[in-house]
């Protein structure tokens, strides 16, 4: 006998000595370190995904009485019959393997007992020789000597492979069924035990037929065995299996990828279970509600939306929908409308407003809805109703609820861009990150880019009468309860918080521009605000009651406008189901009134205190010491105004003040140049007027010759030529009154083109 073999026998003799000392005792093994993935639940402990672990698989420890009694019979007749006979090795199933393999010339049966099998899970073996296969023999002879049976069993079905990255039956039966493993039926329960021994060819989703092949085989066998009856087997056989699709076997899928990143990002590391504040019940309603609504605007060219729900207590995040379908691609559904930047709109409006009532300003202030022309970063324009409408002067909850755009761009330029940009920012609009000036008064327009998850939040501030904190979105972490840290700050005083809460809520106020039966006119107490992007590319609502706090998007993920789909009409509808589902079973009350708000009748043509000669008066609120001193001046018993009025949102005319009829483009000075290379008929000046009158024309002349007499809104374009020229504007009122521009004067240049390359 040479040396080496003499080497090599001594090694193989010592083999189980050394292996008994190195290998864990029976306390390691019942202590070992329980392979977990991360495990996303709702509020309620439903399962809502389970993410790879660091061995990048799926596995959730289980203990054997939680497991499915059917599992262990229909494992024990696929894997190992003889399981509770041998000490580790079966002698017999090895013989019958070697018979087999024989036969067949090529591996048909591996001869592996379930302790065998445990040995080689755990030792994660990288090949399949003889050397690894003795080393698995001796390892699983320890196991059997360390442990009792019911103990190997309750190991084997937490490491053994189930296929698709998943580990452990409870990972699997929640994969492929999504039901706990105590749950599985004996039809289930034999379709997963054919899995483990081999778990790339019993692949469920690849090879279905596969499996339940093996299925019936695994139920005939426990039929021939008397673990069954012939009833038990029948029913078996005939029972549909329900696996659920892999793209779907997690829900909520935005809100996970969301909780992914929350928990990434505030650094918490080694976790196994996040319980999160997500009701389920409530998120499946939700995602019903916005896939029915966008099939309804199929046609207006809307293809995707997005919701979110807060609890207005807490702040804890109710409802999260990033997209109608996650899994569908041609909509760009993995997209997370949630968090994606698009533009506001009007709904930013509410923050300005609230700025003008901190500095003086009452919900009774009249303000221009008139002709206005602007200058900003990206160059000069005239902003526009919606309606393509100008209202006279208008009283500032009325230009809130309308959404009027040219009184709140007017509110802006008094405060500035940069007091708004500010005041966001502290309401955690973090995504506005340029600068005042790149923003310009089209700020209060909506032209930043915002995500639905800081517009709604910001809603908070009106909704928490000023107040903003951090939403909440998880309960706790493996058992670890979760703790708000960030304290609260003030945005908003509580008395103006609560005024633009009234207003929002106030549906006469927003019936002119919405009519009396809109979306947002609830049956019970909600403030809500719409909000159109420029184009039509987006439309939002979002509101509150004193329960919930709720935001939605509607548009496309591509940017393509959508045929004329507004807040009102593409987001409310969706708004307004989604709060009707919220407060079925109760309705919400109105917000407390704060002890400085005060009631006071007023004018709602003059936006006075009321007196005895005022046709139409309305309650207001005011933050004490802010409500009108002085009654109204415009009706009196000497000279009613009704004869003088234009509308009940109109000014006394002053015929003497010139400031009340002027031109509004060109300014006086400005300087044009006519190019050489572009066709004349489109080189066009378009001449705009501002009047606080409503008028039935408006007739222009330049240098004294007549252009033309256009009713509103009362623009005219004129063809550029080279000069001087003097601009003036006549324009006739419904009282046939005439009235007067003062003239402007321009200069026109004609370049050549050699001087335009220059």
């Amino acid at each position: 006998m040479t040396r080496n073999k003499l080497i090599i026998i001594s090694f193989l003799l010592s083999l189980p000595l050394i292996i008994a000392i190195i290998l864990p005792t029976r306390s390691q093994f019942l202590a070992h370190e329980k392979m977990s993935s991360i495990r996303i639940l709702d509020r309620d402990g439903c399962i809502l995904r389970e993410v790879l672990s660091k061995q990048d698989a799926t596995s959730q420890y289980s203990q054997l009485d939680q497991i499915s009694p059917w599992l262990v019979k229909a494992t024990l007749i696929s894997e190992d019959r003889r399981f509770f006979l041998h000490k580790g090795i079966d002698p017999v199933a090895i013989l019958r393997s070697i018979i087999q393999n024989l036969t067949h010339r090529k591996i048909v049966y591996g001869g592996s007992t379930i302790t065998q099998q445990l040995a080689r899970n755990i030792l994660n073996s990288p090949a399949r020789n003889i050397i690894y296969k003795l080393i698995e023999a001796f390892f699983a002879i320890n196991i059997e000597l360390k442990l009792n049976k019911e103990e190997i069993l309750e190991l084997y079905f937490n490491y053994a492979p189930y296929g698709n990255q998943t580990y452990g039956v409870e990972a699997a039966s929640h994969l492929y069924f999504r039901k706990p493993a105590r749950d599985l039926s004996l039809g289930e329960a034999a379709y997963l035990a054919a899995i483990p021994r081999a778990p790339s060819f019993f692949n469920p989703y690849r090879y279905p037929g596969r499996v339940q092949n093996e299925q019936i085989n695994i139920l005939t066998a426990m039929l021939n065995c008397g673990v069954i009856d012939s009833v038990a087997y029948g029913n078996s056989v005939k029972q549909r299996i329900n696996l659920i699709p892999k793209e779907k076997n997690f829900l909520a899928p935005h809100f996970c990828e969301y909780i992914l990143f929350l928990i990434k990002h505030e650094g918490y590391r080694n976790i196994g279970v996040i319980k999160t504040t997500l009701d389920l019940r409530l998120q499946k309603e939700v995602e019903k509600i916005l896939k029915n609504n966008i099939k309804r605007l199929e046609r207006a060219n809307v293809t995707n939306g997005a919701v979110i729900i807060f609890d207005n207590r807490t702040m804890e995040i109710l409802a999260y929908v990033g997209s109608v379908d996650f899994f569908d691609p041609f909509i760009d559904g993995e997209v997370d409308g949630v968090r994606s930047l698009r533009q506001p709109g009007s709904a930013l409006k509410p923050f300005i407003y609230a700025i003008a009532l901190e500095n003086g300003a009452i919900a009774a202030t009249l303000i221009p809805d008139l002709p206005i022309h602007e200058s900003t970063f990206g160059g000069d324009y005239t902003p526009r109703n919606y309606d393509e409408k100008y209202h006279g002067i208008v009283r500032l909850r009325t230009a809130l609820a309308c959404s009027y755009n040219i009184p709140a761009v007017r509110v802006c330029g008094k405060f500035g861009s940069e007091m708004l940009l500010n005041r966001l920012k502290k309401a955690g609009f973090k995504s506005l990150d340029k600068s005042p000036v790149y923003y310009g008064l089209g700020l209060t327009l909506g032209n930043g880019e915002v995500t639905l998850f800081e517009l709604t939040r910001a809603f908070m501030v009106f909704a928490h009468y000023g107040i903003y904190k951090k939403e909440h979105s998880l309960i706790s972490i493996d058992s670890t309860r979760c703790i708000q840290k960030r304290k609260p700050k003030r945005i908003f005083t509580p008395e103006v918080a609560y005024i633009i809460t009234d207003i929002l809520s106030d549906n006469s106020a927003r019936s002119p521009a919405f009519t009396e039966y809109s979306p947002l006119n609830l049956p019970f107490f909600c403030s809500a605000k719409t909000g159109t992007s420029k184009d039509f590319r987006d439309n939002w609502c979002v509101g509150f009651t004193d329960k919930y706090l709720v935001g939605i998007w509607v548009g496309n993920f591509d940017s393509s406008p959508m045929n004329h789909v507004s807040g009102i009409t593409g987001a409310g509808p969706i708004f307004r189901d989604i709060m009707l589902l919220l407060h079925r079973e109760k309705p919400s009350i109105k917000f407390a009134q704060p002890d400085k708000i005060v009631h006071r009748e007023i004018c709602t043509t003059s936006g006075e205190s009321a007196n005895k000669y005022c046709d139409n008066t309305i309650d207001e609120i005011f933050v004490a010491g802010t409500e009108p001193k002085t009654e109204c001046q415009y009706h009196t018993q000497e000279e009613p105004l009704s004869g003088i009025l234009n509308s009940g949102e109109f000014i006394k005319p002053n015929l003497q003040n010139k400031s009340d009829f002027v031109i509004s483009f060109p300014d006086g000075g400005d300087i044009f140049k006519i190019d050489p290379v572009l066709r004349k008929e489109y080189q066009l000046l378009k001449l705009q007027i501002q009047s606080c009158y409503q008028l039935k024309k408006v007739i222009w002349f330049i240098d004294d010759e007549l252009i033309g007499s256009v009713p509103f809104p009362y623009t005219i374009n004129w063809q550029l030529s080279p000069g001087s020229h003097r601009i003036i504007a006549q324009g006739l009122t419904q009282d046939n009154i005439r009235l007067e521009s003062l003239p402007v004067s321009i200069l026109v240049l004609e370049i050549s083109e050699k001087a335009r390359n220059l």
